[in-house]
């Protein structure tokens, strides 16, 4: 236990509470009014109170999983994949998955309720870096290396977008497709799995109305300002609004009413009102550097599976982080991807802190390696010089 105190990665740490700390705070500012309003509710601050036990919770999660073993972890990751889809295949089930805006994503444990494609973020991190670390000696073969862990993340994206949720789905896809890199899989095989990712996606939104609607809609936000484009309208007049030092915390205009899902999928929109370019700024600075020390922590991991699965953990959070991003903003079309640490959600932060206590873990052994060897190479030079 004191060793693994000593060896600690504050850095990582000290990033994560800054945006929990961002997080808390704009969730009350943002949910403040309607939580006010909301007859059902009638608590201004019922959202800060239910993100506060979260944020609690998922830092115990944190401090447990940082102290287990991420190597022990592969033990049970068929066991976690079998139970990701047993309760994917649940949420389908008419009756027994929860609806809400004409989607079916959750699972209700009394006034709990889970989303299982948050679960599916990490049982295929893992799967995949356990696999492809096992098949170390068979990937230059597509059929035999590459391919079969190929099968199992196209059955879990099919049972999300089902839901539909091909948002979630495809940000899954982007850090089993980084663990692919780092794995070594030759480049024909990268390139023909991309472009085939690639058609499959276009295919799915070009076959739906919906997404064919938000694909073309984002493009010219202002052509149906009232309809389907209505959130994005929104948004960016919020992020107008703010400027650059913004219109001062709890301040906004557009979370009074106006702007949708203002604690949750947009809550950079109320950000970048209240706080401006600036506060925009430190947020993305935060992921920047969460992104560096992520690279940084996997490259010093002490073996293959440590490595791929820092690597997963970092892009699956920065992913997560880019298309909310792109979202609010207008540059991606919406998908209801909320933006780690910092939007109000109960599986999703618990999901991802789950997910920053392996890399916490892997951190760790990197660290208790590295002082290792210095001290090693320091005995050695006091001998030599001794002698």
């Amino acid at each position: 236990m004191k060793n693994h105190l000593k060896n600690i990665d504050y850095p990582l740490f000290v990033i994560i509470l800054l945006l929990a700390s961002v997080g808390i705070v704009m969730v009350y500012s943002a949910s403040f009014v309607f939580a006010g309003i909301d007859p059902e509710i009638s608590d201004p601050a019922y959202f800060f109170k239910r993100q506060r036990l979260w944020l609690i919770v998922g830092f115990i999660f944190f401090a447990l999983v940082s102290l287990f073993s991420y190597r022990k972890l592969g033990n049970f990751i068929p066991f976690f994949v079998l139970v990701t889809i047993f309760l994917l295949i649940l949420v389908l089930i008419p009756g027994v998955g929860v609806t809400r805006n004409e989607a079916t994503r959750w699972l209700s444990l009394g006034p709990i309720l889970l989303q299982p494609s948050e679960i599916a973020k990490v049982a295929m991190v893992l799967y995949f870096a356990k696999a492809y670390t096992n098949k170390q000696d068979k990937l230059h073969h597509f059929g035999k290396g590459v391919m079969p862990p190929l099968i199992i993340l196209m059955f879990v994206f099919g049972l999300i977008v089902l839901q539909p949720d091909l948002g979630t789905a495809t940000s899954i896809l982007i850090p089993c497709g980084v663990i692919l890199v780092f794995a070594g899989i030759r480049f024909r095989h990268l390139f023909l799995l991309g472009g085939a990712v690639l058609a499959g996606v276009l295919l799915l939104i070009f076959t739906e109305g919906y997404r064919m609607e938000r694909l073309t809609g984002f493009l010219d936000p202002f052509s149906d300002p009232s309809g389907e484009d209505y959130q994005l309208v929104h948004s960016l007049i919020a992020i107008a609004s703010g400027e650059v030092t913004g219109v001062g915390l709890s301040n906004s205009v557009q979370k009074a009413g106006f702007l949708p899902e203002a604690h949750t999928d947009f809550i950079m929109s109320v950000i970048a009102e209240e706080l401006g370019l600036l506060g925009v700024l430190f947020v993305i600075g935060l992921y920047i550097a969460f992104m560096f020390k992520g690279i940084m922590i996997a490259k010093r991991a002490t073996d293959q599976f440590g490595q791929l699965l820092a690597y997963g953990i970092t892009f699956q959070i920065i992913s997560q982080a880019l298309i909310n991003l792109g979202a609010v903003s207008g540059l991606m079309p919406i998908t209801g991807i909320t933006l780690p640490l910092v939007s109000y959600g109960g599986s999703s932060m618990l999901i991802t802190f789950f997910l920053l206590g392996i890399l916490m873990n892997i951190a760790i052994k990197g660290n208790i390696r590295r002082r290792g060897m210095e001290t090693k190479k320091e005995s050695a030079g006091q001998t030599a010089q001794a002698r």
